[in-house]
């Protein structure tokens, strides 16, 4: 039993240091794709497709502010998409 919870704190303690490090995005990629998305927004003609967009830029940008930068990634991601640019 000991070495089964001994076991249990390695793995949490290794997923804790592990899963910050297998995300691939970070905070430039935030920035260098809210550029395209805000620059893809500026030129896009006004429509449904451009108010969905609208929205998740500003997930995205909500996303990337509270350190959430996958996630904030694929927000943008999806309004280049909408945009017809992705």
């Amino acid at each position: 039993m000991k070495f089964a919870t001994q076991a249990a704190i390695v793995a949490v303690c290794a997923a804790f240091f592990v899963a910050p490090a297998a995300s691939a995005a970070n905070l430039n990629d935030c920035i260098q794709i809210n550029k395209k998305a805000t620059e893809a927004l500026n030129t896009a003609q006004p429509g449904d497709s451009t108010e969905a967009a609208k929205a998740q830029v500003m997930a995205g940008r909500t996303y990337c502010g509270s350190s959430m930068y996958a996630q904030g990634v694929a927000r943008y991601a999806k309004a280049l998409q909408l945009l017809g640019k992705g």
